[in-house]
């Protein structure tokens, strides 16, 4: 059984009723995907501190207040999963992005954290994908080919699966198959 809940995380309030509400509808909670997240392309010297902070509080804060409050519940289940949803740009810098990838090492860097201090008890992962065709891709980019949506939840399904053999802690990259040239 799935459930969506809209949830600002970067609330500690909202995140507390998603957790909540998930018990009191499903009974249990098995796996936690964090996969808010928001980009602005700027270079650092013209990035606000507004802007700096809603890249840093959704992309990190809401992985950190939802896997706090999903662990106590994830931690009874036999198969617990908690699969961040990161980027390259976690992986790599990249220019005009500054704050993003910042905020994207830092859900990596959780990610193996926390994998390490839950051994043996829940397994966690983080997927790193390229450019993935969505709303904030094309207001950014519109020469390069994306990932599809599909590609990525594809990669989440088989992280989910009780008999996955992927190592937890493991950071995942993702990119797009290069477009054949002619």
């Amino acid at each position: 059984k799935a459930l969506a809940i809209r949830t600002d995380v970067r609330s500690e309030e909202d995140v507390r009723r998603l957790i909540s509400m998930t018990i009191d509808k499903c009974g249990r909670l098995d796996i936690l995907i964090n996969n808010a997240g928001v980009a602005y392309r700027k270079r650092l010297e013209e990035t606000t501190l507004e802007e700096y902070d809603k890249i840093m509080d959704t992309n990190l804060k809401g992985v950190f207040l939802c896997t706090k409050y999903a662990i106590p519940y994830i931690r009874e289940s036999k198969n617990g999963k908690i699969i961040n949803i990161s980027s390259v740009g976690g992986l790599h810098g990249l220019p005009d992005f500054s704050v993003y990838c910042a905020s994207k090492f830092g859900v990596n860097g959780v990610t193996e954290s926390i994998a390490a201090e839950l051994e043996g008890e829940i397994k966690v992962y983080a997927v790193c994908p390229g450019a993935v065709d969505t709303d904030m891709y094309r207001s950014i980019y519109s020469d390069r080919p994306p990932l599809k949506p599909e590609h990525i939840a594809e990669k989440v399904l088989e992280l989910c699966l009780p008999d996955s053999k992927v190592t937890s802690g493991k950071i995942i990259e993702m990119q797009a198959p290069p477009v054949p040239q002619l």
